[in-house]
């Protein structure tokens, strides 16, 4: 199919608009420019609308004008002229598409369509015009022809369950996998009307138990077939969910397990403690270190030494150390004197030598006190006096360790106050409460995967008993003669059932593969990706239908979470155009807003591969997404026209466009060029600081 023009009347901003595209084989590129809000994803819609039907729109989408009344009625209107390829030559076709709606209706009306075929003779009118239009474009294969930007990109996001089953249909309907399918299902059914026949002719009990078997094979192993492939899908859904729960436990466990923290914070306000301990211990021995002997020696040594000099010599003098009194109240304790004679207080001279050396004792206290004093210092400067000055080797010992416990106190503070901080943070079940619902999705995951091993191993047997009981019924027809006609037509379906099963799977892997190796050549394109230094190695296809990415060193990537935004759009529509390339299928892709998130050299290779790989191309671009590409449009652009919302006028239109209606307007500018319809105004920026108003 190639479109040759559209027209649409009413259908929401497009009333009157009339659009040409590209037949060019050189230039097969048609640029419908449009900034945003202007018409370019009505225009999508309007498209699918026309070809495809009322299921190609949400139930709730309005196509009737927003400037008719409530309450009133509206048409909405299409009209699209195409041509196909056909055995016998081209055939051109006009397919006009209307429904009459109320504005503010809670339902749409289901919508009339005619076709006919426009020939030099006249036109013929086509009959039953919906399955005519699906030989044209199937309805399946709207999602890949017809492509808005952002949604195409559910092909790598989104639950890895849905991802599998978009690629898969996509895939299967481009390959005309169904059609296959849909053959496999008439052989089998072939093959039981066979066998009900033959059953009737011979009326064998054991053949007729042979049948009954069959019959319940078949069926048995469709129904596992497809428990099988919904286990499936739900281990793809699983996995997807127990990576997000990881990657949710990983990030909590980055932030702090609270539990950890907790008693990391513990720890530390136990050594903090400890070290506190430990720096009162050394605030006393320093403060001991400054009152203490040690502390005088360190300080007065040389002037201690001067002192003990002196004392030296009163003591060899003998007037220190002061031991008169002591001697003399010593004495007095005695019955007798130093030299012999009495001091018997009984005695009558005793008692006067007693008397007198009282007397001496009490004229020697005033002068003794000061030579007791100076004894004193003299015995104590011994202690002062003596050893080695150590004080100041201790007192630096004794400064450094309580500087290194000060400092490892104050630390341990920083510690504490940082967890103390970060448990503030964290919520009481972060870490818990994604521990618990990764350890429930790897749970479901292992269950779900040990089931479809089950399931498998099911299949399998149970292939395994209905080839054997294939084998026993042609056995059982051979043996009668009435029966060998039918065990002739029961292999000959049987060896069609097994070309049209073996065709299946081959088309299953064969032009997936092909699918794969193709966009991972256009991918690669379309980043400048150099297969020695990029990042990005290659994309492929797994046979689950998984559109994967390897970086460097064969590391598996995640699409959706470690591309960019410019190579996530690259990637699926590197995908979108292999799979046409290789599926044969001509038909227009029509792509809307395909360049966003691009700059630079993605941006114009996106352009260049889409437009070499397509045979219409038809591109519904923003201004800013053309900037940067006008050069290669020149190229291969055959057909350029622009939108204009009139309702941007005055703030973002340059000229007023005469009219406030909420439709578009179509001129023939082009991606370089402007008139007074299209003119848009320059972005003003900011006026600087103390720049004049």
């Amino acid at each position: 199919m190639r479109l040759i023009k559209a027209r649409f009347d009413g259908f929401r901003l497009l009333d009157g608009a009339e659009f040409n595209f590209s037949v060019d084989k050189k230039k097969n590129v048609t640029v419908i420019r449009a900034a945003n809000e202007s018409g370019k994803t009505t225009l999508l819609s309007a498209l699918q609308w026309a070809l495809f039907g009322d299921e190609a729109l949400p139930s709730t989408y309005t196509t009737i004008s927003m400037d008719i009344p409530e309450g009133m009625v509206g048409t909405t209107t299409a009209e699209v002229t195409y041509e196909v390829e056909t055995p016998k030559g081209t055939r051109r076709y006009r397919l006009v598409r209307s429904l009459s709606d109320r504005a503010g209706s809670s339902s749409r009306p289901k919508s009339s369509v005619a076709l006919e075929e426009i020939k030099p003779t006249g036109n013929d009118s086509v009959p039953n015009v919906e399955s005519y239009l699906g030989q044209h474009m199937p309805a399946d294969l709207r999602e890949v022809f017809f492509t808005d930007g952002d949604r195409a990109l559910s092909f790598i996001e989104g639950r890895r369950g849905d991802q599998q089953k978009r690629v898969r249909r996509a895939i299967e309907q481009l390959m005309g996998l169904p059609l296959l399918e849909a053959a496999l299902e008439h052989v089998k059914k072939a093959e039981r009307d066979i066998r009900a026949k033959a059953d009737n002719v011979s009326g064998s009990q054991q053949l007729s138990d042979v049948r009954a078997q069959l019959e319940a094979l078949d069926l048995a192993i469709p129904d596992n077939e497809a428990k099988l492939a919904a286990t499936t899908e739900e281990i793809a859904n699983l996995s997807d969910l127990y990576s997000r729960a990881d990657r949710t436990l990983q990030d909590a466990l980055k932030k702090g397990n609270r539990e950890e923290i907790a008693g990391d914070l513990q720890r530390i306000e136990k050594q903090r403690a400890a070290s506190e301990a430990r720096k009162r211990t050394a605030d006393l021995d320093q403060s001991r270190l400054l009152s203490g002997i040690d502390f005088a020696k360190g300080m007065m040594g040389e002037k201690l030494k001067a002192a003990g000099k002196v004392l030296d010599q009163l003591r060899k003098k003998g007037q220190i150390p002061n031991s008169t009194i002591p001697v003399l109240e010593e004495r007095l304790t005695h019955a007798d004197c130093i030299c012999g004679e009495s001091l018997d207080p009984n005695d009558r001279d005793g008692a006067r030598r007693r008397a007198h050396i009282l007397h001496l004792i009490e004229d020697s206290r005033a002068t003794d006190v000061l030579k007791s004093r100076i004894s004193t210092i003299y015995y104590e400067s011994r202690e002062l006096t003596n050893g080695k000055m150590a004080w100041h080797d201790q007192y630096v010992k004794a400064y450094s360790a309580r500087t290194r416990e000060q400092e490892t106190y104050e630390e341990l503070g920083r510690q504490a106050a940082e967890l103390e901080a970060r448990l503030s943070k964290i919520k009481d079940n972060d870490v818990q409460s994604a521990r618990e619902m990764r350890d429930t999705y790897l749970q479901q995951l292992t269950s779900k995967r040990e089931q479809a091993t089950r399931l498998d191993v099911t299949v399998r047997n149970l292939r395994q008993q209905r080839g054997e009981r294939a084998k026993e019924m042609e056995t059982l027809l051979a043996r009668e003669t009435k029966g060998r006609k039918f065990a002739a037509e029961l292999s000959a379906a049987g060896d069609l059932r097994k070309i049209v099963e073996q065709t299946l799977v081959t088309m299953k892997t064969r032009e997936v593969d092909a699918v794969s190796r193709h966009m991972n050549e256009l991918f690669l394109q379309m980043i400048g990706a150099d297969p020695d230094r990029a990042m990005i190695r290659r994309a492929a296809i797994t046979t689950d239908f998984n559109i994967i990415v390897y970086g460097r060193n064969e590391r598996l990537l995640d699409p959706s979470q470690d591309l960019n935004g410019a190579s996530r759009r690259a990637l699926t529509i590197a995908f979108i155009l292999a799979l046409t390339q290789v599926s044969g299928v001509e038909a227009p892709n029509v792509i809307d807003t395909p360049l966003g998130m691009m700059t630079g050299f993605v941006k114009r290779e996106v352009v260049k591969v889409a437009a070499s790989s397509s045979s219409q191309l038809i591109l519904l671009l923003t201004p800013d997404e053309i900037n940067g590409c006008e050069d290669i449009l020149d190229q291969v652009a055959g057909e350029v026209v622009t939108m204009t919302n009139p309702a941007h006028y005055p703030v973002m239109l340059k000229h007023d466009p005469g009219t406030s209606d909420a439709r578009v307007l179509i001129c023939k500018c082009d991606h370089v060029s402007s008139c007074e319809i299209c003119e848009r105004n320059t972005p003003s920026t900011p006026k600087q600081v103390g720049e004049a108003a």
